[in-house]
């Protein structure tokens, strides 16, 4: 008998639970601020949602840590999108969570992010912008007119070239 869905979802996250913590933590380098657990968050409720569907993760390993990556990209995104809005825009949003020591970090990690997106090959950029956005492998297919195998392969390559030039950025 197969197990329900909140059964494969407990058990999931009781064993990688600390894998996709030190995967947050290590991919935000710091600069989450406090974020760590929203993220985290995003990370388990996109796995639900998965398992939800009735779609089995093969690999869950490899499927929590590239989540995790992604999550923590975006987030690290929104956060540098936060520090570089208006002042009649701040004012506005008034987000307590950000002093400007904090915005000006987060606007430093996505101008080293722009920066090692700029050393990719166009093909792969393209891919690798479109999967942090959030976009599936199907989707990004169909925006580019790729076949399934040569999208999903622009991603893959793409991430590795993007995770070495990071690392080359420190």
């Amino acid at each position: 008998m197969a197990e329900s869905p909140h059964t494969t979802f407990e058990r999931l996250v009781r064993r990688y639970g600390q894998l996709v913590s030190r995967v947050v933590a290590k991919a935000a380098r710091g600069n989450a601020h406090g974020g760590e657990a929203d993220i985290e968050q995003r990370v388990m409720v996109g796995l639900w949602r998965q398992i939800s569907r009735e779609q089995t993760v093969e690999h869950p390993s490899s499927y929590l840590y590239r989540a995790a990556v992604r999550e923590t990209v975006r987030y690290l995104k929104e956060e540098a999108r936060r520090g570089q809005v208006g002042l009649d825009e701040a004012e506005e949003q008034a987000s307590p969570s950000l002093n400007p020591e904090q915005s000006a970090g987060a606007q430093q990690q996505a101008q080293r992010l722009e920066a090692a997106l700029g050393t990719l090959l166009p093909e792969r950029a393209v891919a690798v912008r479109a999967h942090l956005e959030g976009h599936e492998v199907q989707e990004i297919m169909k925006l580019h007119g790729w076949p399934y195998q040569k999208a999903r392969n622009l991603i893959a390559r793409g991430m590795v070239d993007l995770r070495k030039a990071l690392d080359g950025n420190d």
